[in-house]
């Protein structure tokens, strides 16, 4: 028996063209019918996934780059913000000019309007609300937890103080994404430190590990010590120093072909 772990955008769903290859869902299919187990490995947090649990039949769901493991239909390991310092962080953010949007396995919360970067913003914004509806502009409430937070910024004209702000995440995983975009992760979480939980979970060994995966939130995982890491065809050069398996582009039947010659189906 085997465990793979599958990073969603740019992995199972194309990024441009948001369509999920008919090719990848038969081969988590027949990877399920031969034995193994396999698991959503994303930075999305709960309740953007749903979308995907309806069309990928998965044995289990790590959320949020770790920070919630769903082994069937039950949570096995969680870690939220701590509620203060969850408060500080929406303080800060205010402070240094920071846009941010907070995400919590209940909901997608983002800052009153005008936005700071208006036309990114409300392209993350939108992107949101085709899956679940965000709230808008409730920065300033302190009923509710979130797990993680991205950061937007436009680099060609940044009005916001990152270097400042960051300096005050020091509990906080920054993934540089790209294009002003980082992804914050509290300390000690990561895809990476998900995959060794579910791992030892189950009992299965480090060499039957099999992650998929194309950008940089993707490399915990990489260098967590699953032996088996394959790469889909666009991906952050960063991954390939890591890759024991260059795959094709997700559109190219990436994920099917790379199981089949791998021999997991």
């Amino acid at each position: 028996m085997k465990a793979l772990f599958f990073d969603i955008d740019g992995t199972l769903i194309d990024n441009e063209t948001k369509q999920v290859p008919r090719s990848a869902l038969k081969a988590i299919k027949d990877a399920r019918e031969a034995g193994h187990l396999t698991f959503i490995n994303t930075g999305r947090v709960e309740c953007i996934i749903g979308n995907i649990k309806s069309r990928f039949k998965m044995d289990g769901y790590i959320c949020g780059c770790g920070t919630q493991i769903v082994v069937g239909d039950k949570t096995v390991f969680e870690k939220r913000i701590d509620h203060d310092r969850g408060i500080e962080i929406k303080k800060l953010l205010k402070k240094f000019n920071v846009e941010g949007m907070l995400e919590a396995r209940q909901g997608i919360y983002f800052p009153a309007k005008p936005f700071i970067y208006p036309e990114i913003t409300e392209r993350a914004l939108d992107a949101i609300s085709t899956v679940v509806e965000p709230s808008v502009g409730e920065f300033d409430r302190d009923d509710y937890d979130f797990d993680k937070f991205c950061i937007f910024d436009d680099p060609r004209f940044s009005r916001s103080d990152l270097k400042s702000f960051f300096a005050e995440c020091s509990d906080f995983d920054i993934i540089d994404r790209g294009a002003g975009f980082y992804e914050c992760v509290p300390y000690p979480c990561s895809k990476g430190k998900g995959v060794l939980k579910v791992l030892d979970y189950y009992g299965i060994a480090l060499e039957d590990a099999y992650v998929f995966g194309d950008s940089m939130n993707d490399l915990p995982m990489f260098t967590c010590g699953a032996k088996n890491r394959i790469v889909l065809g666009e991906h952050d050069t960063a991954l390939e120093e890591y890759s024991t398996y260059f795959a094709k582009k997700v559109l190219e039947d990436g994920i099917y072909l790379s199981m089949k010659e791998l021999g997991l189906i």
